[in-house]
């Protein structure tokens, strides 16, 4: 169901598709008729894509390093001391940051110490984390007990107190039969090993809705809240985790969640953040697909090392209180998952920010029967993501208008509008539009020094990116799980030579479905939620990979 757009809704909808055209046909037009001018934009950007390449690259290291530190950390154990022991955890927490043997360990412990110490002398009093509860969200529309099971076989395993953990399996009526089938099978398996297991389910066509998970969502925690009232749990009491269907938790993920929200200086106004990481059938999945996958999570590592980049993505968690205040996740919005972070934003005035947790969690690649309809689920996945340009018409005025923080405001709507434009163009002016100039530039320019440095110049930026894209090939190595016993050495090689598809991906996977979004929304030819199907060919691997064990 699409509702009527306004003026001025249209005007921000057609606003990205736009620039991208502009853009586009202007390089075009400036390689035939202005040569010179296209080539210098074209070397001033290769630069300013090169520079940003280096600085996303020096905070995926430094991201990554903070990670490899935060899974061997027994949350759950510091959570228990914040209350009674926190004098002696502090001490605790000042002679580790002088004998651990890891530098980043080292400078973390010692920042945990000062920070907690600061809260202490504040007088801040530290509540026990036992009188907090999780309720878990699990919209599904069509997944199978296989990848449900795994789900919940991962969420018994976490080390958390099971009677404090919420379970909402969120179903949709129009899934029919086979759905609430599939949801009695896996309540009859998994109520009892959770404190509550609530299965709701979605009506069909209910007015102001678009057929999403947002709606599910939205109506499946409204549902469950008088049970909550029944048990006399509050709102402030509850910390709401919306998973996908495929989440595989870390064993320490709500202990690492309920340290943060206990610290926070503002708990009700912040998001908390895992690093998503596609290993649950990553050795299944064709090689576009992990290129892709791999590609992902080291996006979701780089932005969990620039807190003022960050916003929440994919599975993560926040109060029971933010989603009241705000109305819960809005209900004609196809990626709920990104736009709820902006509707805290302007609910709080600026005031709300998402807190990174260098937790892992497990999540399913893109994959079906045959390969090629995986490689078509993957197409429609990256041009639903990138139909995140959806929030225009809700975001950029309203953030101007905004009684927030100037600087703050205005870095994050640029953010915003640079990401979705570099999301469609980068990867075509880098690899194509960029040799434009040496064909449509006529032989005057093809005997100029500009036209015989052009390719040199690209190609040397081009090497200091590759140097940052080896370090990627050796964090996806090392986060592997280990390799299933069907398969031989071969894929282990595989997982090397992948890389070389990076340009190819960057288009197919990157540009093209981020233009396709783009131009949608241009000419009004709207998105529903599109379900990614969830396909297995062999058993889960996401709690195999060693910074998924339990501490």
């Amino acid at each position: 169901m699409f509702r009527k757009r306004t003026l001025t809704e249209r005007f921000w909808e057609v606003l990205p598709g736009l620039q991208f055209w502009v853009v586009v046909l202007g390089a075009v037009w400036l390689s035939r008729y202005r040569p010179v001018w296209a080539a210098i934009f074209i070397v001033c950007f290769d630069l300013y894509w090169v520079l940003k390449a280096c600085n996303v690259g020096l905070h995926l290291i430094a991201s990554y390093r903070k990670f490899r530190v935060h899974v061997t950390i027994d949350w759950l154990g510091n959570v228990q001391k914040l209350r009674e022991h926190l004098s002696e955890y502090i001490t605790e927490l000042k002679s580790d940051s002088k004998n651990d043997h890891r530098p980043v360990a080292r400078k973390f412990f010692r920042l945990e110490a000062e920070r907690l110490q600061a809260l202490q002398n504040a007088g801040k009093q530290i509540d026990d984390y036992r009188q907090y509860y999780h309720v878990v969200l699990f919209p599904f529309v069509n997944e199978s007990a296989e990848v449900l099971s795994t789900t919940l076989d991962a969420m018994l395993a976490v080390n958390y107190p099971k009677e404090n953990i919420f379970i909402i399996l969120a179903g949709e009526e129009r899934a029919g039969e086979p759905a609430q089938e599939t949801a009695r099978e896996i309540q009859a398996k998994y109520e009892g090993q959770f404190g509550k297991f609530f299965v709701t389910w979605h009506p069909d066509g209910l007015e102001g809705e678009i057929k999403g998970k947002s709606a599910n969502a939205s109506w499946a925690v409204q549902a469950v809240m008088p049970e909550l009232e029944a048990l006399r749990i509050s709102v402030p009491q509850v910390i709401v985790s919306n998973f996908d269907s495929d989440t595989v938790v870390h064993p320490q993920y709500f202990a690492r969640v309920m340290y943060e929200f206990l610290t926070a200086e503002k708990p009700y106004q912040s998001s908390y953040q895992p690093i998503a990481i596609y290993n649950n059938n990553i050795w299944d999945s064709p090689a576009f697909i992990r290129v892709v996958s791999v590609s992902n999570s080291f996006w979701q590592f780089t932005e969990s090392s620039r807190p003022d980049r960050l916003r929440t993505f994919s599975s993560h968690s926040m109060t029971l209180k933010a989603l009241v205040d705000i109305g819960f996740w809005k209900k004609d919005i196809v990626n709920e998952d990104g736009y709820v972070y902006w509707q805290c934003y302007m609910h709080y005035h600026g005031d709300y920010k998402v807190i990174p947790l260098f937790i892992p969690i497990s999540l399913d690649t893109c994959m079906d029967k045959s390969w090629w309809q995986t490689l078509k689920n993957q197409y429609n996945q990256k041009k639903r993501w990138a139909y995140n340009v959806e929030y225009y018409p809700h975001l950029i005025w309203p953030i101007i208008k905004l009684k927030a923080p100037r600087f703050d405001k205005f870095l994050k709507l640029f953010q915003y509008v640079e990401g979705n434009f570099n999301w469609a163009t980068a990867s075509l002016l880098i690899s194509v539009l960029g040799l434009l100039p040496l064909f449509l530039g006529g032989q005057e320019f093809l005997d100029s020094v500009v036209a015989f440095n052009l390719p040199t110049v690209t190609k040397i930026l081009m090497r200091v990116a590759l140097v940052f894209l080896i370090f990627s090939v050796y964090v996806n190595l090392v986060l592997l799980p280990p390799r299933p016993a069907k398969y031989g050495p071969w894929r282990s090689i595989m997982m090397y030579l992948q890389w070389f598809l990076v340009p190819f991906v960057s288009i197919i996977f990157g540009s093209v479905p981020a233009i396709e979004a783009q131009t949608r929304l241009m000419f009004g030819w709207y998105l529903e939620f599109w379900v990614t199907p969830k396909v297995r060919k062999g058993a889960s691997t996401g709690l195999h990979m060693k910074e998924m064990k339990s501490n």
